[in-house]
């Protein structure tokens, strides 16, 4: 293969690709890097003046994008997401199951109702939106879908049960997902980000001590910035990753290796 023909292995012109929580930080940055690369975005978020940001952002870096309402823990609206996007463009050819909750407590005072709420947004939202897009995928015979892991999916840290639990089970259901749909042309796999600094984090980081602590468990000896992400997101979501599988490809600056 020539360099050229290397290079467009990570071509995605005009591929329709969705990102849900495009209207936060990691989602965003995804949602434009992979506009860079070609791809025509759909934001979807709960927070409809977010996603029209972004997707305004995008067009006015020369890029096409458009801005969708959703909520990921409603089956009725993540069918309609689906739908909508299938009709209107003919086909959808990657997601990004981007959208996600932060919560921190020690496992004794965590409420009920807060578990429930991360378990639903991190956890079930992924598995609503990932079906529904999933069948549209499975008729047409090729998609791939990205979910958003964590290192918690691996690593145990205090104060990050309910965070932890449902990274897990994304991790867990990217595998599941990937082995059932691969041999109907849709690759299904995650990226685990160490720590990343994004509006939703920084409440956290603020917090007397805790900046160093989290630092002091990454060898690279700095936060995760949204950026990072956007290599893997386009390697997963182009023809270069047609043989990856389930797979959580940790951009963690060496946090999970000890």
């Amino acid at each position: 293969m020539t360099a050229h023909g290397y290079r467009a292995l990570f071509e995605l012109t005009d591929q329709i690709a969705i990102v849900t929580g495009g209207g936060g930080g990691l989602g965003r940055e995804i949602a434009k890097g992979l506009s860079k690369f070609g791809a025509r975005l759909v934001i979807a978020d709960l927070d409809m003046s977010a996603a029209a940001a972004v997707a305004e952002e995008i067009k006015e870096a020369g890029g096409k994008g458009r801005a969708v309402q959703v909520d990921v823990t409603s089956p009725s609206s993540t069918r309609a997401l689906a739908e909508t996007v299938a009709a209107e463009e003919g086909r959808i050819d990657i997601l990004v199951n981007a959208a996600g909750v932060f919560t921190v407590a020690p496992a004794v005072d965590l409420s009920p109702e807060a578990w429930k709420t991360v378990l639903e947004v991190n956890l079930t939202g992924v598995f609503l939106v990932s079906q529904a897009v999933g069948a549209v995928m499975l008729r047409q015979g090729r998609g791939k879908i990205i979910n958003l892991a964590s290192v918690s999916s691996q690593v145990g840290n205090p104060g990050y049960a309910a965070y932890a639990a449902s990274k897990g089970g994304v991790a867990l259901l990217t595998k599941v997902l990937g082995v059932e749909w691969c041999r109907g042309g849709v690759n299904v796999n995650a990226i685990g980000p160490a720590f990343t600094e994004t509006s939703m984090t920084r409440s956290y980081l603020e917090g007397e001590g805790r900046r160093d602590f989290v630092l002091s468990k990454i060898p690279m000896e700095r936060l995760g910035e949204p950026r990072d992400l956007v290599g893997a997101a386009v390697f997963l979501a182009s023809a270069a990753s047609d043989f990856v599988v389930g797979q959580t490809i940790y951009v963690d600056g060496g946090r999970t290796l000890g």
